[in-house]
């Protein structure tokens, strides 16, 4: 399994080179270093776009949701499928976070360690975060992928109390404070550099339960 695992990472880097992903993230990361964000935010917003877009590319596309029929033809499971995918995404991410991080801490005055666990805290949320996109992309495409990396940039900064005050109660604000709660957010990932132990079994519960939940929707798909 751990070759068929290892053997799903070389499409990433394979895709960072030939296709536009290298360019996107590269922008990415320029652009979150220039606004000079506080590292906590620069790290969280960085890893997890940087894990949306790194799943789009390697596993969102038409051609590769045709392709992974032939791919489970060979000998290998949706589980190592799954899992060679997220391990990609996530290691882009975290490559983003660290290029962010590296680029700020020329300019930053605090403690080094706060960096460090900054870091940290964006490298463990973009873990969860290409767990969700996984998930969401083999069973909407890309367009699920393109509506979860608008929800990390415009809204998951807010917590669910926000979300309701900002839409004013009713049935939409509910609805919107479960997906606030539920998906990964930069509002309670912000606290993972800090240790929060909640924050951090939510992330490690989306890597987990994404990663499996990708291997039931391509498990699903082949049946078809």
């Amino acid at each position: 399994m751990l070759q068929c695992i290892l053997a799903e990472w070389q499409l990433a880097r394979t895709r960072l080179v030939r296709s536009r992903l290298g360019l996107w993230l590269l922008l990415l990361v320029t652009g979150f270093v220039l606004v000079g964000r506080h590292p906590v935010i620069l790290a969280l917003d960085t890893g997890m776009l940087a894990a949306v877009l790194a799943v789009a590319f390697t596993a969102g596309a038409d051609s590769d949701r045709a392709a992974l029929a032939l791919t489970l033809t060979h000998p290998t499971t949706p589980l190592a499928v799954a899992a060679g995918r997220w391990l990609a995404a996530s290691s882009v991410a975290g490559i983003c976070v660290g290029l962010a991080c590296g680029a700020q801490a020329g300019r930053w005055d605090g403690d080094a360690a706060e960096l460090w666990r900054a870091a940290a805290g964006g490298v463990a949320a973009a873990g969860a975060t290409a767990a969700c996109a996984l998930a969401l992309v083999w069973a909407g495409g890309n367009a699920a992928a393109g509506l979860l990396f608008l929800y990390v940039f415009v809204i998951s900064g807010l917590s669910p109390p926000a979300v309701a005050v900002v839409l004013g109660g009713g049935l939409a604000s509910r609805m919107a404070g479960v997906v606030v709660e539920v998906l990964p957010g930069v509002w309670r990932y912000a606290r993972l550099a800090g240790g929060d132990s909640g924050a951090w079994l939510h992330a490690v519960s989306w890597a987990v339960g994404g990663v499996a939940a990708a291997a039931l929707v391509l498990a699903r798909r082949t049946r078809r």
